[in-house]
């Protein structure tokens, strides 16, 4: 009865584990291994330029639960508005064109602080020969937030991020060309989008991929990324290989092992009783033989020589003549 309860964690197990093992696969890997496929051109590079945006976020007392002073303008459309109405590059050549709220503080909304909860108790008994014992554990339950506050106090940064866009031209698999344009976001790391801008300048070609099914969709590397592959194998293989490892084992080997032990050993009980019934026919046969041989000698089965009597004289037979027999009485 107790292996009916490991049978279903093991099941349980495997679902997830499989459930993990597909889902990274497919949210993670495949898309990138799709795009390694790619067929493989040459583009050349009809202009190239970084172009600048601000990228604005804030950072907000979400351990004190501070409250923002009143009247602070909105986080979340102060952002919107700096994102979309300024720019670096006009900022550098006027600064009267320069957002101003940079460094303000802003109103971040309604925020739990702190969370309260009461503590729970669960108990569970086990009994066994007669005798039955209670184990229980606490956990917390009920919880609630007990701190907050509507107008959490948030300060704005907006430091400055780095695309390059470019136009490009190649021909695919068909002879056919495409004009296309890209562009490649380096968030605010100035020195990747330094790089990459000096390997792709005006003019220039350099080793590209196109999308076969969407021939307006170019990349200039399709290697894979070894942290995602690093998720993939701790969170989805390993778990997967150690469930159909485990349940392979108990599901499969173990009961094929007792099953050939248990055969194993009526070989071998049929092997020994085979053995021993040559012997016992052999010892028989040699009684047998034995024994006919001493008949054969005179003796009886047990090997003692019967010594036969000698026949008494008995007297020979009244003479009758012939002719008396032929007359009969």
């Amino acid at each position: 009865m107790a292996a009916r309860p490991m049978y279903k964690c093991f099941g349980v197990l495997l679902v997830i584990s499989l459930g993990l093992f597909f889902g990274l696969f497919f949210g993670l890997n495949y898309p990138e291994i799709v795009k390694h496929g790619w067929p493989l051109t040459r583009c050349t590079i009809l202009s190239s330029e970084i172009a600048t945006r601000y990228c604005c976020e804030t950072s907000c007392q979400t351990g004190t639960c501070q409250t923002a002073p009143s009247g602070s303008p909105g986080c979340s459309g102060l952002v919107s508005s700096i994102d979309n109405g300024y720019s670096p590059t006009m900022c550098a050549a006027n600064s009267s064109a320069c957002p101003t709220q940079v460094g303000s503080v802003c109103d971040g909304g309604y925020d739990c602080c702190a969370t309260c909860c009461s503590t729970c108790e669960s108990c569970t008994s086990s009994c066994s020969n007669g005798s039955c014992t209670q184990s229980c554990t606490s956990y917390q339950c009920n919880c609630y937030c007990c701190s907050s506050t509507n107008d959490l106090y948030c300060t704005l940064s907006c430091p400055i991020c780095y695309d390059v866009d470019l136009e490009v031209k190649y021909a695919s698999r068909d002879g056919v060309s495409h004009n296309v344009s890209y562009t490649q976001d380096f968030k605010k790391d100035v020195n990747k989008a330094d790089s990459f801008f000096g390997g792709h300048t005006t003019n220039s070609t350099s080793f590209c991929y196109y999308n076969p099914k969407d021939e307006t969709q170019i990349l200039f590397n399709v290697n894979f990324t070894p942290w995602k592959w690093a998720i993939f194998a701790l969170f989805g293989a390993l778990p997967t290989f150690v469930a159909l490892s485990l349940f392979a084992y108990f599901l499969l080997i173990r009961p094929a092992w007792n099953l050939i032990r248990l055969g194993y050993g009526d070989m071998l009980d049929a092997a020994k009783e085979g053995a021993k019934k040559p012997v016992r026919m052999a010892k028989a046969l040699g009684s047998r033989l034995k024994g006919k041989k001493k008949e054969a000698e005179g003796g009886d089965e047990d090997g003692e020589v019967v010594k036969s009597e000698p026949e008494m004289d008995r007297p020979p037979p009244a003479y009758k003549p012939r002719d008396l027999q032929d007359a009969g009485p």
